[in-house]
């Protein structure tokens, strides 16, 4: 009798675990059928605490497993190695709640992508990723895969939708990883955990962000005789400021195939190559940006551009893109789908060497892609009963990925690593890279249980490569760092290191330094970053290096002798969170500022971390684009600044978080080893996603030295329309404007006093709203139309003013967090239905937390809120106030974090909070990447 097998009936039920040969043979591969291993049982639970109970029967014998959904995959991903156990995941599919009025949906993993838009469709919302498979897909898979699809163009990827995951660990942990409101406190472990593939464990819960359905959409078919013509046509729409919801490319191989299927949709057969482009939004403004992309069409060689003529029409062109993979069977008996990315501008070369390679390897290969993400998908033709062809299959597709990582692109873009590509993962990553995810992958998965074999190319589990690479490097965990063998990448030969290495004297090794002599620091790191770039003040050291070398050179000393290490950008936000413990050096990287890349034709820029956000803009600008962020800023903010602290500002519902913008980084890690995380094209889910680990980490994983952005063109148009009135009445007209979908980029409620700050139109007594547009001239004039008919109902006897050039009072409003007579400034976040109960708690039991005085604002659309005080009157009856308003604000399942207050409320206080099941995860999480907690020590709770 198999004892394991039969504690896993025990916990599942006897029919929900599959162990005959044939039962098992459904699950020895996924959709990418090359590889093929069978598990040594399938299980099938119901409930999330199953699921743990499950992994809790596995742990005690050690015993691999593999998640699983669908089996859509494409990279052998859900594949059982080492005569693992499959969960599948499919029993477990209910919706568990739909909330319509906060646009959110929780549901079981195993549910099918297509089905949670259709039943959020009678209530005109939908769910935006959709992959290709959306009909089978799960939810789950979409989350381990981080699964993009058509739209994900302007929309974005299943990370940029989901809000909330319950997730059980390799031993049988449930915790909880981000949260219904958007701005959860400590580290996102859920934007790190969305695209691992299963590797950190499974996700059986997830709350999804809902979106409205487009009120308009303009569906056009470009077609052209070549596909070099097609690409230069997708470059130059994406350079001329539009960006459509999708803009997809099907080469002739693939057309030809289609219209023989099927799935056939008139597309024409003697073109080489259409263009499908997908423009939507609101109906003002959309037939002129139709026109503007038929325009640009036919300015680089289009023969003809359809429009479809009705919702049948445009249906069936998507059925012919979604169907075309399939539709390729009639012309081959097997296909090789990659799937890889490129930037932009770099199309027409990549895709004439890909033609190139497969006439090299006499290989038909034929091209259905995502055209306006740089995302290809070349199909390579072969017949698998001839093992020579095999082999030449492998070697075109080794060197397509060779070609596209040349070009600036990455291996994959939404298929994922898994086994398939797990050989390529170091084309783009170094040793130390991939060493810094496996630390990752260690804290969550420290058994090296869960998913083993895939992503990171190693036979080992990932604790034993983790250990591996270390021992590599002469450390071990608690152990004193010595100084690592990576330099930068400009810096590798021998003698370049021995320079290096040379301007930091020897000092006496200290495992455990008791006392810090700032003499003895400011005479080493002077020898480091030269006089000029050195202070010494209140027994800290700041030092302010000018290169990434000399930021590294430092870090490694103050790794070696144990110092306190914490990095700052413009220092607005250094008393952030929680009491440093200790605090020595500051490295600060405001004066490393240059851009070093910025491609207008792909909307990517890459620069050093101390370079301010005006100034990028600025620079930006030049070429009609920016970095559309406004964090709590009053001109000082560097970009490291605002991707370390990850915080938004009021036009987040609009233009997004710091999170969604960042695309790549280097950065400096405690022991000073550089690495990479992430790459610089706008799609890409090779490897663990460290730049969401890192956004919002607040200095305490590492220190941010370069990063790349994708960027949006600047709207030609803005408009803000402010309305005067009761809290009640301005709330309800807010609401109006939110219900009628017109699309604002910002909706804030500001305090009277805040109102008076910003200079603008107000009554003494009454808050103000503010309601900001931005885009086309005619799509803007629209929106404020509009806009003013639903004030004017609502608040028929109130004044509106409407202002064109309205720049000066949004960035008098980011400036306000740092105005220095706030002694007090704390910040809560709720779901939108509950702000205004919340606020009303907070103006009638506030306290001394809160005044008629204080200055407030509310974003209506997402629920956040931001109370700035003058003066405290009471330390002890404001602390009693904050612990009051933060259990009010939990109840409802929002936060409330202290940004700024006098160090007798901090010591009173987490500035955090709770932060719930996730806080051993965070405590190792950061051992893992610090391992002597040398960064910014104390700042989270959690790492004591």
């Amino acid at each position: 009798m198999d004892t394991l097998i039969e504690n896993l009936r025990a916990a599942a039920g006897r029919e929900a675990v599959l162990t005959e040969p044939d039962e098992l043979l459904v699950y020895e591969c996924d959709g990418l059928p090359q590889h093929k291993y069978l598990p040594r049982a399938v299980v099938f639970p119901t409930s999330t605490e199953e699921v743990a109970e499950i992994l809790r029967v596995l742990a005690r014998d050690g015993v691999p497993f593999a998640p699983r959904g669908a089996g859509t995959g494409l990279s052998g991903g859900a594949l059982a190695v080492n005569r693992g156990v499959v969960l599948e995941l499919a029993r477990m599919r209910r919706l568990l709640k739909l909330d319509v009025e906060n646009r959110l949906a929780t549901v079981e993993t195993g549910m099918v992508n297509a089905q949670l838009s259709r039943v959020a469709a009678p209530y005109g919302l939908h769910y935006v990723p959709d992959p290709s498979s959306q009909m089978t897909c799960t939810i789950g898979g979409n989350i381990a895969e981080n699964a993009g699809g058509i739209h994900c163009l302007k929309y974005g990827m299943t990370v940029d939708h989901v809000s909330a995951a319950r997730v059980v660990l390799a031993g049988g942990e449930i915790v909880d990883l981000g949260g219904a409101c958007p701005d959860t406190i400590g580290y996102d472990l859920l934007g790190v955990f969305i695209g691992s593939e299963g590797t950190f464990g499974i996700a059986t819960e997830a709350t999804l962000r809902l979106s409205p359905l487009p009120s308009a959409v303009r569906t056009l078919l470009a077609d052209f005789l070549s596909v070099d013509d097609a690409s230069h046509a997708v470059s130059a729409i994406i350079a001329a400021g539009l960006i459509p919801s999708a803009l997809e490319m099907v080469d002739g191989e693939t057309i030809r195939a289609v219209e023989r299927s099927v799935f056939a949709a008139g597309l024409p057969l003697d073109a080489e190559a259409v263009l499908l482009i997908e423009l939507d939004g609101l109906e003002a403004g959309l037939d002129d940006e139709a026109l503007h992309a038929e325009s640009l069409c036919r300015q680089h060689g289009a023969r003809s551009v359809r429009l479809a003529t009705d919702e049948k029409e445009r249906k069936k062109f998507w059925a012919a893109r979604k169907g075309a993979f399939g539709a390729m069977g009639r012309i081959s008996p097997d296909l090789m789908l990659q799937d890889a990315v490129v930037p932009r501008s770099r199309l027409p070369e990549v895709l004439a060497e890909i033609y190139s390679i497969g006439a090299k390897y006499h290989l038909r290969i034929a091209n259905l892609f995502h055209a306006g993400d740089g995302n290809l998908h070349p199909v390579i033709c072969f017949d698998s009963r001839h093992a020579e062809e095999v082999f030449r299959v492998k070697e075109a597709g080794r060197e397509i990925m060779e070609t596209c990582v040349r070009a600036g692109g990455t291996i994959t873009g939404e298929h994922g690593v898994g086994l398939d590509k797990s050989d390529y993962l170091p084309l783009i990553f170094s040793t130390d890279d991939m060493d810094a995810m496996l630390c990752v992958r260690a804290a969550f998965d420290p058994t090296g249980l869960c998913n083993p074999g895939k992503i990171i190319p190693t036979s080992r589990s990932c604790g034993e490569a983790k250990a591996a690479t270390r021992q590599a490097r002469g450390t071990t965990p608690g152990a004193q760092a010595s100084l690592p063998a990576s330099v930068p990448e400009h810096a590798n030969d021998v003698r370049a290191r021995a320079l290096m290495q040379a301007k930091v004297p020897a000092l006496p090794a200290t495992p455990q330094l008791q006392s810090f002599n700032s003499e003895v620091a400011y005479r080493y790191l002077s020898n480091i970053v030269g006089e000029d770039s050195i202070t010494a003040a209140g027994g800290k050291i700041t030092v302010a290096p000018v290169t990434v070398e000399e930021a590294c050179e430092a870090l490694r000393l103050a790794a070696r002798e144990r110092w306190a290490v914490v990095p700052a950008g413009a220092g607005t936000w250094l008393d952030a969170g929680n009491p440093l413990r200790r605090a020595d050096v500051i490295i600060s990287a405001r004066r490393m500022q240059r851009i070093i890349e910025h491609e207008p034709a792909d909307l990517v820029a890459t620069a050093e971390a101390g370079l301010g956000l005006d100034a990028f803009n600025a620079e930006l600008g030049r070429a009609g684009q920016w970095l559309p962020l406004d964090p709590p800023d009053d001109g000082r903010a560097t970009i490291g600044g605002v991707v370390a602290t990850g915080m938004s500002g009021a036009q987040c519902f609009g233009f997004g978080a710091p999170r969604g913008a960042v695309i790549g980084m280097r950065v400096a890690l405690a022991d000073g080893r550089i690495i990479k995380a992430g790459g610089r094209v706008v799609k890409n889910v090779a490897g663990y996603d460290l730049c969401k680990l890192f956004t919002g980490s607040y200095g305490t994983l590492c220190l941010i030295l370069e990063l790349t952005f994708k960027l949006r063109p600047i709207p030609a148009q803005t408009t803000t329309i402010v309305a005067n009135g009761s809290l009640a009445s301005l709330l309800r007209s807010a609401r109006s404007v939110l219900d009628a979908r017109l699309l604002p980029v910002a909706i804030e409620l500001l305090s009277p006093g805040a109102a008076q700050r910003l200079s603008l139109p107000h009554e003494e007594t009454c808050p103000a709203l503010l309601i900001r547009y931005a885009g086309t001239p005619e799509t803007v004039a629209y929106q404020t139309e509009q806009t003013l008919k639903l004030l004017r109902k609502d608040l028929p006897s109130a004044q509106y003013d409407t202002f064109n050039d309205d720049a000066t009072y949004w960035l008098g409003l980011a400036a306000l967090p740092l105005a220095e007579t706030n002694q007090l400034s704390w910040r809560a976040c709720l779901l939108p239905t509950e702000l205004e109960a919340f606020l009303d708690r907070v103006m009638k039991d506030g306290g001394t937390a809160f005044s008629s005085a204080s200055l407030w604002q509310a974003s209506v659309a997402d629920g956040r809120l931001r109370v700035m005080n003058a003066s405290i009157e009471e330390s002890d009856s404001c602390i009693g106030s904050l612990r009051k308003l933060r259990a009010s604000a939990r109840a409802v399942g929002g936060s409330l974090v202290i940004e700024h207050a006098p160090q007798v409320i901090k010591n009173s206080l987490d500035a955090w909070g709770d932060v719930g099941t996730k806080a051993g995860l965070m405590r190792r999480v950061k051992k893992e990447l610090d391992t002597n907690g040398m960064l910014s020590p104390g700042r989270f709770a959690m790492n004591a």
